[in-house]
């Protein structure tokens, strides 16, 4: 072996340990929730004026659903036009009775207008299941998955305005199984709490920036690199009280892609 080949050999074990050390620090610096990163400054979101009215029209608002009785739960479900067969499922199972423990349970399904337009057959469908189950609420927006934070403030629009009296709200999304008796009999205990905000917490999640679109979000619409504490969409519930007070807020805050930061 050379000389100059066997001297060579130390440099290159220094060199590859220099390059794993700084791989290293720079996954903890970059990934580690203790670095400091700047803290999400939430009033950077905030605007003095309302200027993000929800301006989008109900096409189907089940608008008598609340007219005679104040529900103890409202449940909100994030739904698609096409999601005829996942609604049936709901109102078979879990969705299927309206009282648990003597409280009225009210379930309700979210959906926007079919993303391909002119599909006369799925609106025809919804406008029957309206008919029949009298659940179906919907506005005319395109039902697609940028704009599921649409979806979310014409859910708590409907509450604030067809159902303000609903002791809790819980929104959730079609492919969840809910323990309805278990979730009411939870809820009983923490009747008196009006600033109950309860889910699965996320905290200090990252922004992704990357080439999943549905995952990624862009500086311009989100600035911070970390998302502030927030419950996973899911599904989450809050108090009737605190769900108008969001509402109220909702017109001074721009929407961002994903409902569950957002809310």
């Amino acid at each position: 072996v050379p000389a100059a080949a066997t001297s060579m050999r130390p440099l290159k074990w220094v060199f590859l340990l220099l390059l794993v050390f700084s791989t290293v620090t720079m996954w903890y610096i970059t990934f580690s929730p203790n670095t400091g990163l700047e803290k999400v400054n939430l009033m950077y979101f905030y605007e003095y004026e309302p200027i993000y009215r929800q301006n989008y029209l109900f096409t189907l608002r089940e608008l008598r659903k609340c007219r005679d009785i104040n529900p103890f739960l409202v449940i909100l479900v994030s739904s698609r036009p096409r999601d005829r067969k996942a609604r049936q499922a709901i109102r078979i199972t879990w969705g299927s009775r309206s009282s648990w423990w003597g409280q009225r349970v009210l379930t309700l399904f979210l959906l926007g207008q079919d993303p391909q337009g002119g599909d006369k057959a799925t609106e025809l469908s919804v406008e029957d299941e309206s008919i029949l189950y009298g659940d179906i609420i919907q506005q005319d927006f395109r039902d697609t998955y940028d704009n599921l934070t649409l979806k979310t403030i014409m859910g708590f629009r409907w509450v604030s305005e067809f159902c303000p009296n609903t002791t809790f709200l819980m929104k959730a999304d079609s492919d969840v199984f809910i323990n309805t008796p278990n979730l009411v009999k939870f809820l009983l205990k923490q009747n008196s709490s009006e600033d109950l905000f309860t889910g699965y917490p996320l905290v200090d999640n990252f922004a992704y920036r990357g080439l999943a679109k549905s995952r990624s979000i862009s500086y311009k619409e989100y600035p911070f690199k970390l998302y502030p504490p927030y419950c996973s969409g899911l599904g989450y519930v809050l108090h009737g009280k605190l769900a108008l007070r969001i509402y109220q807020l909702m017109s001074h805050v721009k929407p961002v892609k994903f409902e569950d930061v957002y809310v």
